[in-house]
């Protein structure tokens, strides 16, 4: 089975994160069962343990597409910032 992406949207009272699956709706999860180093914004991959009796799964942080998406998320905040004549009214 192929892994699932999820991204961290938050993480509340150090105990829970919360995240943001492809589609549908967001999951909470305890912290602890997060990688140490993840933080907000961080892009998991969700595996099933195939080596257990139970159902369980691992999460991992990917470098790779966490390190896009933060520059793609920059890339957007430097186009707006730059086409911007001014405060935006909302």
């Amino acid at each position: 089975m192929d892994s699932t992406r999820y991204i961290i949207d938050r993480i509340e009272d150090d105990d829970w994160a919360v995240l943001e699956p492809p589609e549908g709706p967001t999951l909470d999860v305890p912290r602890a069962w997060l990688p140490t180093d993840a933080t907000a914004g961080d892009v998991l991959r969700v595996a099933p343990n195939a080596d257990t009796s139970t159902s369980t799964v691992t999460f991992t942080r990917d470098e790779d597409a966490t390190t896009e998406r933060r520059e793609r998320l920059q890339d957007r905040r430097d186009r707006l910032s730059s086409t911007s004549d001014g405060p935006i009214s909302l």
